[in-house]
């Protein structure tokens, strides 16, 4: 089968990073794969690996990026197009009515917030991330036999634990040894998107988080107040702000815990990416996180915006190495079982199969 992927970019990001495993793996399994983007990093990491890629200018303008899909579909002889976010999805609608081919939509977020969106549901089917995604498209109206939920899969054999690492991650950054760390990995998009503004208070206000340090990985529009209010605050000692990191498994041994106080999240891939690498996790309990964290075997649900609640839990796991250790075994172990790549691959390749028949 010719398979043809298609996302508005290809910069690191939970969808590109999607569509870059699911191409990889897709190529692994013998099917003929392309990728059709707006371009970035990810496409040259795809050219690498032999997967064929064409520019299409997505998130600029839908109507020319209709024809140009219908042309690559036509001349590959595409038998399923895969979309990814909600721009490409309402590209690859446009394009099917001029090319009779099967389209599937994976839904990274929620969606069906206008009259654009809700041309999604001429998808043949709609791939949900989560369970809350899935529930969420029903209420909006979407076709409910259309909805699958796939939960998105980890590369283990690229996550898994290396305590060899951990001293020259901390020597580097300047973390004592026995220092309790917490990382957070995600888009800055502002200090309280995805709450490192809660993080941030925890380590000024509350007397047993003195000592902590904390490894910012990320950048994005909000990295300048984060830097500020650290300065402000000083907190310089204790926040390593990493920047951008690609490979963030590279980075994560370095910490004891992950945490990510967000205000919404779909899924959460950055919490089974850290239970992969054995760190226990702290997360609101918002969205799609509850799917992803078994609570209190994993990590920590915490009710969204109870910081005394999030430093509790936090101080558990710093109190006790053997704790974080346990909770980091049953974590690798929960991802194994549940969102390994190889399980979500399967998925979808069953899918396919029953579209392109």
């Amino acid at each position: 089968m010719n398979i043809l992927l298609v996302v508005p970019r290809l910069n690191i990001g939970g969808a590109e990073t999607y569509v870059a495993m699911t191409a990889v793996a897709l190529k692994q399994l013998g099917f003929t794969v392309s990728v059709a983007s707006g371009g970035g990093m990810l496409a040259d990491f795809l050219r690498e690996k032999g997967i064929k890629h064409y520019f299409v200018p997505i998130r600029f303008n839908t109507a020319l990026s209709a024809w140009m899909l219908e042309q690559i579909i036509r001349k590959n002889q595409i038998h399923i197009v895969h979309a990814n976010s909600a721009a490409a999805g309402i590209t690859a609608v446009q394009a099917r009515q001029r090319v009779r081919v099967p389209v599937i939509y994976t839904a990274h977020g929620v969606f069906g917030h206008n009259a654009k969106e809700m041309t999604i549901n001429q998808c043949d089917k709609i791939i949900c991330v989560s369970e809350y995604v899935r529930q969420y498209a029903i209420e909006k109206g979407f076709t409910a036999n259309k909805l699958i939920t796939v939960y998105s899969g980890i590369d283990l054999n690229k996550f898994k634990p290396d305590i060899k690492k951990t001293s020259v991650i901390r020597n580097n950054l300047g973390i004592p040894e026995e220092a309790f760390t917490i990382a957070i990995v995600s888009r800055i998009k502002n200090l309280h998107n995805k709450g490192h503004a809660d993080i941030l208070k925890i380590l000024e206000k509350y007397s047993g988080a003195q000592d902590w340090h904390l490894m910012v990985i990320g950048k994005g529009k909000g990295l300048w107040k984060l830097k500020y209010h650290i300065w402000k605050n000083n907190l310089n000692k204790r926040v390593h702000c990493m920047g951008h990191i690609v490979n963030v498994q590279d980075v994560l041994d370095g910490a004891d815990a992950m945490v990510l106080p967000s205000n919404f999240e779909t899924f959460g891939l950055v919490l089974a990416e850290s239970m992969a690498m054995e760190k226990p996790v702290v997360t609101y309990a918002v969205g799609g996180t509850p799917e992803v964290v078994d609570h209190e075997r994993t990590g920590f649900l915490v009710e969204k915006n109870n910081l005394d609640e999030l430093y509790r839990r936090l101080c558990m796991l710093a109190d006790s190495k053997n704790l974080r250790i346990e909770m980091g075994r049953q974590g690798r172990r929960w991802v194994e079982n549940h969102f390994d790549s190889k399980i979500m691959t399967n998925k979808l390749v069953e899918i396919y199969q029953s579209l392109g028949r």
